[in-house]
């Protein structure tokens, strides 16, 4: 895995340094940082939804750090529309090439936790899932989420709100580190247990497995549907 990613990002300088500096140094191989969110908000349950599940957004952030384009991959009915206006006013940093600021994309998953008697370990529950946006952005394509799972909420808890971890994913899918972005005390630890039960496919940078990350927001409530 080392030598075809290290063969990919090798090929990759010579396309970039060469199509714009014949005397590029080559020694000096492209580094990719991806999409960074500097801050995020609650996400409101929307009042008169009982659905649950996973809505999975894909996010297009030019190299200013504005957000250009939210596009879902995965829908479901009465949560999408919250989910995506969430992300509209989170503030980002736009990707890095080379340390210089790219139009990239990023992946963000907002999982909608159950309301009363509903069974938190359920698997990644119904939903829609459409065509991943083709579009006009710098690769690498971004992490896919392939499985997820609820959050045990925290025995006798009644705190609701949005916890939003930041996701670090291996060339394995498998998840590296977690950092929280926005953090709900009572909730937090219960969010990253769950999360270690998700499954990814990593991302990638011509058609090879690279380290990314991803951001997934856990919006809870408590059991008896406060």
């Amino acid at each position: 895995m080392y030598r075809l990613v290290s063969a990919t990002v090798a090929t990759l300088c010579m396309e970039f340094l060469f199509a714009g500096s014949p005397s590029a140094n080559l020694s000096q191989y492209p580094h990719f940082e991806p999409v960074a969110v500097l801050s995020a908000e609650d996400i409101k349950y929307p009042p008169p939804s009982v659905a649950v599940g996973t809505v999975v957004l894909e996010l297009t952030v030019d190299e200013k750090g504005l957000l250009q384009d939210v596009h879902a991959v995965r829908q479901i009915q009465t949560l999408t529309e919250a989910a995506a206006n969430a992300v509209k006013g989170w503030q980002f940093k736009p990707a890095l090439l080379d340390r210089n600021p790219i139009r990239s994309r990023t992946t963000v998953a907002v999982l909608f936790n159950s309301v009363a008697t509903y069974p938190y370990e359920t698997a990644l529950g119904a939903g829609a899932d459409t065509e991943t946006r083709s579009a006009s952005s710098v690769e690498p394509e971004p992490i896919k989420v392939t499985e997820a799972a609820f959050v045990r909420y925290p025995v006798n808890s009644q705190t609701t709100g949005t916890v939003i971890l930041k996701a670090t994913i291996d060339t394995d899918g498998a998840v590296e580190k977690v950092v929280a972005v926005r953090d709900v005390p009572a909730l937090t630890e219960a969010c990253v247990e769950g999360l270690k039960r998700w499954k990814f496919q990593a991302a990638e940078f011509h058609g090879s497995p690279i380290s990314s990350t991803i951001y997934i927001a856990f919006v809870l409530r408590p059991p008896n549907g406060s």
